[in-house]
């Protein structure tokens, strides 16, 4: 998630092209963070101390971590942490920014601290973004009213990138007037009050989810290909059900329908997160049931 929301960022400001971000992408589950990257960005070892390793490995052969031990710029123990960190997804994308020469290394903590000030966020919260974890970047994206629905909208990203796509990512959630009217899907969870939550259409994402899902190549979105929409939304509230229920908390799910929203919803309750499946959006979108 963190590439493509970073990369986003990139190309909206022109420091890269729309074909340089998806290059980077394709190349995002082959690269491998090197050791060095990872040391400067911990604060580990100076840029100078790295580049001299990597210079020293062109005639050695051992690897980067034995050769900085040996230079004393670093412990063991220092070596197994930075080991761990080699599939971070931020560093990954960082590695291959620099490896395209489409930035500096140098260039990096500018382009992040432009990206912090302009989003307003702290230093933790710049944390909870490179993390790429779901829990962490959510409540950055949701609006104070919403965050009633961070369990279930979480359920529901982490969903799409287990059964759909991995490089899901999202959008600033907003709280909207109205339900969706386009083609969706949607269930209805039902306890002492409730909510109902619902896929729609954005600019071709759901149709992809469904063709994803449904394993099957859709050309419409019709009842027959939201059909498989309608199995994903209640995979992810069959989820967010049993986590209620571990709490004592227990509900009734309704079967999925494949038109507009028939309940009545609380004014003021509806919120509707943008998921971009690639350069595709949809929307899901959650409200309080009267």
């Amino acid at each position: 998630m963190v590439e493509y929301i970073l990369g986003n960022y990139l190309v909206e400001t022109g420091k890269i092209t729309k074909e340089q971000f998806r290059r980077i992408l394709e190349s995002q589950d082959s690269v491998r963070v090197k050791l060095g990257l990872i040391a400067v960005e911990e604060g580990m070892m100076t840029m100078d101390q790295a580049d001299e390793v990597n210079r020293m490995q062109a005639v050695m052969d051992q690897k980067f971590g034995d050769i900085a031990v040996i230079k004393g710029y670093l412990t063991e123990e220092q070596i197994a942490k930075l080991l761990k960190r080699q599939g971070s997804p931020y560093l990954m994308f960082v590695q291959s920014l620099v490896d395209e020469e489409l930035v500096s290394l140098e260039e990096v903590d500018g382009l992040i601290n432009d990206f912090k000030r302009i989003n307003g966020y702290s230093n933790s919260e710049m944390e909870d973004v490179k993390s790429d974890d779901v829990d962490r970047i959510l409540p950055l994206l949701l609006p104070e009213e919403a965050r009633q629905y961070q369990a279930v909208i979480g359920a529901a990203v982490r969903s799409l990138i287990r059964l759909v796509d991995r490089h899901i990512y999202l959008g600033e959630a907003a709280m909207v007037d109205s339900l969706p009217s386009e083609p969706l899907v949607s269930q209805t969870l039902a306890w002492e009050s409730g909510i109902v939550d619902c896929f729609s259409e954005r600019d071709g994402a759901l149709l992809n989810v469904c063709s994803i899902f449904g394993q099957e190549e859709f050309t419409e979105l019709n009842e027959e290909s939201l059909d498989a929409a309608g199995e994903l939304l209640n995979c992810i509230n069959g989820l967010y059900a049993s986590n209620l229920s571990r709490q004592g908390e227990f509900l009734e799910m309704m079967p999925p329908e494949y038109a507009g929203v028939r309940e009545m919803v609380r004014r003021g309750s509806i919120c509707r997160v943008p998921i971009f499946v690639g350069e595709h959006g949809l929307y899901f979108t959650v409200a309080e049931i009267i």
